[in-house]
């Protein structure tokens, strides 16, 4: 939904004497307006000044210490709660700001009480809550036009327009932004961008050209541009050629860049079927991640591009007379193309990805057409992404053909988004053509419980180790990986479980010792700790008791029979580790141990 430009609000709030306030409101007044940096304080500068360098946390909590009296202190009260409404404004935090402003008393100054419930409509408006934002807005504008500046009343009305556009309400937006320009003839350039996008969206771009008269700036460039095209005012050729200039100028990799972009893309659809068409389709979709969001009129679907794909593919299957169905044969001219022509060879694969009779020769031609995409230099990820995830007839993870999910999954991992490659990967039980399913099956179980996807991980565990009989040390080392994984999570009784399935396919004992130990490290995280100072042990006991695994394995034993209740035990194994220690930092820390023992009995 569009967005138009925040209300400036003031750092500190700016406080305005009524007359007919009581008394001792304007006294209250006065002393806000007489304080002196000297009396500021210094708790919310502090807290101010952390939430900007990004320790938001930390702020608010300094805040929260300790919170003054509103009717003892009613103005260090009111610094400290304007200054946590703005740390969780700035920070997104928009619930948070909505519950905090409307428990503030409507009998506290009433230049405060505006501030608060402007921000209150403000963070409405952001949650994309536009009937809740107008139902606080409109007493602000019938009863508060009094008490604040005209600044204050224009931003209410810019925010009662935005907030019909979130109930998409485009008519009503409209309407409340021609009675703003109306109202305010010498702040139009702040509503004209607004105001041509509802009239591009309601299909009349002529009077969102008019709307744009006398705009500058790159981003009413475009929408003129797009405004005149839908128009009828430029030719499809001369927009497209104007659209691909200026985005040159500013820069294809950025937001302005991909608005022109858009503009190009659209234009090329008008101008006839060609590669040259396909090329800038592919780079306006791919730069589509630049946009924001109140850009929805340069919005593209995938749609746009698999349409044009399949009619570049349908051109030349019926110049050659060729019939779905011999999948083999198009595969085979779509990879004598793919470097002389791609996007007629990108054409074919999309048309038997679209249409192919055969579900399995669908299938082979998305994998096709996903591994040429990958390799387009400069923006083939993200084209990849976009034409699969974007808007269009994918559009999800779970509806994206599997050889495609394979390539995203790994385009997910490298960039950090475990959130879509857990998405990608939940419908997938097999790996790719040519993958190893050991590490395609721990890759896979690793991102789901990281996800949060924990049980899926877990199952993906077991059908790893259903697959193998006996595990060399690499690849049981990078199983283990996976099991600390999963005890990070808190997931130890399902750890357990899965550790004793591991234990017969392991091939060294030294693996085995490691198990013990990390066996113990769940048992002590269940509070069992008499079973895990016996993994411990038995840990230690696995090799050589001396070296300095097996010291670590009863030094973590005593702890854990000492927790257990087992003091004497815990006493021995203690004295024996002191008898072995050298260095003089580890035998303070043990005879502090026992001492703490002495405490126990």
């Amino acid at each position: 939904m569009a967005r138009s430009k925040r209300p400036g609000l003031p750092g500190r709030f700016v406080v305005r004497v009524v007359t007919a306030m009581p008394r001792g409101l304007v006294l209250l007044c006065l002393l806000l307006v007489c304080i002196t940096p000297a009396q500021a304080d210094r708790v919310v500068d502090e807290a101010m000044a952390m939430a900007r360098v990004g320790a938001a946390e930390l702020a608010l909590n300094l805040l929260a210490r300790e919170t003054p009296d509103p009717r003892a202190e009613p103005v260090r009260w009111m610094e400290r709660e304007q200054a946590r409404i703005e740390i969780l404004g700035m920070n997104g935090r928009w619930e948070q700001v909505v519950e905090r402003t409307a428990r503030v008393p409507v009998e506290m100054p009433v230049d405060f009480v505006i501030w608060t419930r402007t921000r209150q409509a403000h963070a409405l408006v952001s949650l994309g809550r536009g009937e809740e934002a107008r139902d606080v807005l409109r007493p602000l504008i019938w009863f508060g036009s009094h008490n604040a500046s005209e600044s204050w009343f224009r931003s209410w009305r810019r925010l009662v327009a935005e907030s019909y556009i979130l109930d998409d309400r485009p008519e009503d937006a409209l309407t409340a932004l021609q009675r703003y320009r109306f109202d305010y003839p010498d702040d139009v350039a702040r509503v004209a961008l607004m105001e041509a996008r509802l009239l591009l969206s309601l299909g009349r771009p002529r009077e969102a050209v008019d709307a744009l008269d006398g705009r500058d700036g790159h981003e009413a460039d475009a929408l003129r541009l797009l405004a005149r095209l839908r128009a009828g005012d430029l030719s499809a050729a001369d927009s497209q050629a104007r659209a691909l200039a200026r985005a040159r100028d500013v820069g294809r990799d950025t937001r302005d860049g991909a608005r022109y972009q858009a503009v190009a893309a659209l234009a090329a659809r008008s101008v006839g079927d060609s590669a040259e068409g396909l090329a800038i389709m592919e780079r306006a979709l791919a730069s589509q991640r630049y946009l924001g969001e109140s850009d929805d009129a340069f919005r593209l679907s995938a749609d746009l591009l698999w349409e044009r794909y399949a009619r570049l593919g349908e051109r030349e299957a019926n110049r050659r007379q060729w019939l779905l169905g011999d999948d083999a044969g198009w595969f085979e001219r779509a990879a004598q193309l793919q470097n002389r022509e791609p996007h007629l060879s990108r054409g074919l694969l999309a048309l038997v990805a679209l249409r192919s009779p055969s579900a399995s020769g669908r299938e082979q031609a998305h994998r096709h057409l996903g591994e040429q995409l990958v390799r387009v230099e400069g923006h083939g990820q993200t084209l990849l992404h976009a034409l699969y995830l974007g808007e269009g007839p994918f559009g999800s993870p779970e509806r994206v053909p599997g050889p495609v999910r394979h390539l995203l999954v790994e385009q997910a991992l490298e960039q950090g988004d475990l959130a879509t490659a857990s998405a990608l990967m939940a419908g997938l039980r097999r790996p790719p053509e040519g993958v190893d399913p050991f590490d395609w099956g721990l890759r896979r179980a690793r991102t789901l419980i990281l996800s949060g996807q924990e049980q899926a991980g877990i199952d993906g565990l077991y059908d790893v180790l259903s697959g193998v009989r006996r595990l060399d040390a690499e690849r049981a080392d990078r199983f283990m990986q996976v099991m600390f994984d999963l005890q990070t999570v808190g997931r130890h009784d399902e750890a357990l479980n899965l550790f004793r399935a591991l234990a017969p396919r392991l091939a060294e004992s030294r693996q085995l010792r490691e198990l013990w130990f990390w066996k113990a490290d769940s048992h002590r995280a269940l509070d069992a700790h008499e079973q895990a100072g016996r993994h411990y042990l038995r840990s230690a006991m696995a090799g050589n008791s001396t070296d300095l695994w097996g010291l670590s394995a009863r030094f973590q034993a005593a702890q854990s029979l000492a927790d257990a209740g087992l003091v004497d035990d815990a006493r021995a194994l203690y004295e024996d580790l002191l008898d072995r220690a050298t260095e003089p930092g580890r035998r303070i820390m043990l005879r502090q141990r026992l001492q703490q023992l002495l405490l126990v009995e």
